[in-house]
């Protein structure tokens, strides 16, 4: 198990997954089980990968942790075409697994609650801006975050990343799919940057040059 403590008992690990030590809590968001499939039902003949990339991380997250709850916050499914893996995953799960809507999976059956607030922790899926509680931590995800990096001389790098402030978090997309979105220059004041890369996990100091446009 490789992670960093980013906040007192909040722990981001390698793998793109968030650990609440108190309440011995696992979330992680933008799984987006299905992606290849949904993309292979439309024509677009990607490679049928992914998916069982997903259930070997989760499952391991749950044996490393064995957490008293799991969280899935938001776009846990690409299309409903491609639900069967994930379906077939909850189904099979040792622990409970809370399902908050994304905008990827709002008509999904299985996925139904749109915030979770355990206090002092708010979750939703972030393509909203649902009223917070007093003196909440947001948690979301929607975003895919990413810290780029470029050396001035072509090579260029991006990174898994989460954003930690004092009243917000974003996940980085727990999806191997995910391209995820160059964060560098949109951090807020007080907001720090955490890069999650198989073999460690690290803050990074923004860098100003870089810009893109969002993406979810």
């Amino acid at each position: 198990m490789i992670s960093a403590e980013i906040l007192p008992g909040l722990h981001l690990d390698s793998r793109r997954a968030l650990w609440l030590s108190g309440p011995r809590l696992l979330v992680v968001a933008d799984l987006h089980w299905g992606y290849a499939a949904s993309h292979r039902a439309r024509g677009n003949l990607l490679p049928p990968w992914g998916d069982a990339e997903l259930s070997a991380t989760l499952s391991a997250l749950i044996a490393d942790y064995r957490p008293a709850q799991f969280l899935w916050l938001g776009d846990a499914l690409h299309t409903l075409t491609g639900r069967a893996p994930a379906e077939a995953f909850l189904a099979a799960s040792p622990i409970p697994i809370t399902l908050i809507a994304g905008n990827h999976d709002a008509r999904w059956p299985e996925s139904t609650a749109r915030s979770l607030h355990l206090a002092p922790f708010f979750f939703h899926h972030g393509d909203t801006a649902p009223a917070l509680p007093p003196d909440a931590l947001e948690i979301i995800g929607h975003h895919h975050p990413a810290y780029l990096h470029s050396d001035g001389a072509g090579t260029r790098l991006k990174l898994p990343a989460l954003v930690a402030g004092p009243r917000r978090l974003i996940l980085p997309a727990f999806s191997p799919w995910a391209a995820g979105t160059p964060w560098n220059d949109r951090l807020l004041p007080h907001e720090t940057l955490w890069a999650a890369t198989p073999k460690r996990v690290f803050a990074l100091l923004p860098t100003r040059s870089l810009s893109s446009r969002p993406s979810a």
